[in-house]
């Protein structure tokens, strides 16, 4: 392992050939594939109720929970102009 000394007298390794430089080439290799896992579809909502909560799949339904009375220093940030 080489060990290099910078301007701002820090350490660098550098772990000899095991890098690849960034303009090598590699060939015949698959760079990235996505995984995705099935899902099993159970139930589903009535259409009626898939329009009121935007999904027709339980699974998914993921309602808003507004909080009531949240202490000012707990809210976000407000900037006046």
């Amino acid at each position: 392992m080489k060990q290099m000394k910078s301007k701002e007298n820090t350490q660098q390794y550098f772990i000899g050939s095991s890098c690849i430089p960034q303009e090598t080439t590699i060939k015949n290799v698959r760079l990235a594939a996505a995984y995705v896992p099935y899902e099993i579809l159970c139930t589903l909502f009535t259409p009626l109720e898939a329009l009121k909560k935007g999904t027709a799949f339980p699974e998914l339904y993921s309602p808003y929970k507004k909080e009531e009375n949240v202490e000012p220093k707990k809210r976000g940030k407000h900037y006046e102009r």
